[in-house]
């Protein structure tokens, strides 16, 4: 399979590596657990040209399974300790689950007698970090978005609950709110990777192809002018991904082996250049990228179980800013 059928048999399927980002009910059997990342087995990065190993080689399943969620979000060696430290558990008490809230994204300017009380009542936050997660784990968005309000009032700075908060609203199908939240993350921190990343996505899904790619162009003039390397490649990589998702196979590729040859090290181009392979069937350049991703990236990191976690649930790879 070369890239220009690639590019034509993605645009019946929603473009490749689009992460659907429409409110759904889950199933018994597809519940999200936050369980501690020692918890699930290690994916093993192998792979194979030979047909009869296709289907029963690990590396190849999860490939083809997640395909559509990989390159949008990302690898990460801190995203099981951001997100295990972002929702603690503890007893929720009872009597939180009946309160109302507006579903409006609120005004981080105004506060009520709730969010003080909150602000100064640590124990009371971490009930509803707890709540919260329960919240997630049963599919309940609407309660989970109330509860991230009243987060998001009480401690404005903490940008963990925004970013949460927009992604519950992608989720729900509130696009535009989605991109109001990142949109006041960005106006507070204009290299924030997740926020460029997260927002980017949301651009290029509501057809603003053409406008996120200049507003990426931007982002990467800004971070070389006050010389940040390490934001101006993580634009790059987001840029990379677009190409990907706009279908320009070879540009994402050549976007991708200018960052190799960057950096080495980085172990996030090698992931990506792996998946393109596998999927346009080139098994033996993938089996190659996804050894060098093997030997470069986090032992701790687990890409199986990363990639099964819903994108309101997890934090995306990149830049630790909280």
């Amino acid at each position: 399979m070369n890239s220009s059928a690639l590019a034509s048999s993605s645009s019946s399927s929603s473009s490749l590596f689009q992460f659907k980002l429409t409110p759904t009910k889950p199933t018994q059997s597809s519940l999200v657990r936050f369980a501690p990342p020692h918890s699930i087995n290690p994916l093993k990065v192998t792979a194979s040209s030979s047909p009869h190993n296709k289907h029963s080689n690990p590396i190849l399943q999860t490939v083809k399974q997640y395909a559509k969620a990989a390159i949008l979000i990302g690898v990460t060696a801190t995203v099981f300790h951001k997100s295990s430290k972002l929702l603690a558990r503890a007893e929720p008490p009872a009597t939180l689950t009946e309160e109302e809230a507006p579903t409006q994204v609120p005004d981080e300017n105004q506060s009520s007698p709730l969010s003080d009380f909150l602000g100064s009542n640590s124990d009371a936050i971490d009930a509803l970090k707890s709540l919260l997660q329960q919240k997630l784990e049963n599919g309940e968005d609407e309660e989970a978005l109330r509860i991230l309000q009243r987060l998001v009032s009480a401690q404005p700075s903490a940008t963990e609950w925004k970013f949460l908060m927009a992604r519950v609203l992608s989720e729900m199908g509130e696009t535009q709110s989605a991109r109001q939240v990142f949109e006041e993350i960005l106006a507070a921190n204009p290299l924030s990777f997740e926020a460029l990343f997260e927002n980017a996505l949301l651009m290029d899904r509501s057809g603003e192809g053409h406008a996120v790619i200049r507003r990426l162009e931007e982002a990467l003039r800004i971070a070389e002018e006050e010389n940040k390397a390490k934001e101006a490649r993580d634009v790059k990589l987001i840029m990379a991904q677009l190409q990907f998702l706009q279908k320009n196979v070879e540009d994402a590729l050549n976007s991708y082996n200018e960052l190799v040859k960057e950096d080495p090290k980085d172990f996030r181009p090698y992931f990506c250049r792996g998946m393109i392979y596998s999927l346009l069937d080139r098994n033996d350049e993938a089996k190659e990228q996804f050894e060098k991703y093997r030997q470069l990236s986090p032992k701790k990191f687990e890409v199986d179980g990363y990639l099964r976690k819903p994108l309101s649930r997890i934090k995306l790879f990149g830049s630790d800013e909280n």
